[in-house]
């Protein structure tokens, strides 16, 4: 599948801003984002320059992402997952981030639970998915 520019910006960006929401960058992270972004066509300097300003930049907005399709959607949310989850735990704003960007691109509770079992049984990674669906946090 093709992907266009503008969702191929929209994913990079997600990531980057999934990435700070914890106020740490692992060398993980900086792995994950680098090889995103070259996969995605960025070039070098951009893509180390984006992961070195990324806890400083002031211009990167938070919103989550919303992509053409569900497929980019999926994708981009179970790349996130990864990214999240590199350091064995995800932070709960990286997971409302995540929820977010699953709500706006029309995913379902159901199927955002769904991938985020499969991450977890695969991962081996708890997150107490349970307490994050009850929680004020979720609406």
């Amino acid at each position: 599948m093709k992907i266009e520019l503008l969702d191929k910006s929209k994913y990079l960006k997600g990531l980057l801003v999934l990435s700070r929401k914890d106020n740490m960058l692992s060398d993980w992270e900086r792995r994950i984002l680098r090889n995103a972004g070259r996969s995605l066509g960025f070039e070098e300097r951009f893509l180390e320059s984006s992961i070195n300003d990324l806890l400083v930049n002031e211009y990167l907005t938070e919103e989550p992402p919303v992509f053409s399709n569900k497929y980019i959607a999926e994708s981009f949310l179970k790349n996130g997952l990864l990214l999240a989850g590199g350091d064995r735990h995800i932070d709960k704003r990286e997971l409302q981030f995540l929820w977010e960007t699953a709500k706006a691109n029309n995913i379902s509770e159901e199927e955002f639970h769904s991938i985020l079992e499969s991450f977890v049984e695969q991962a081996k990674i708890e997150i107490p998915l349970d307490e994050f669906f009850k929680s004020e946090m979720v609406t």
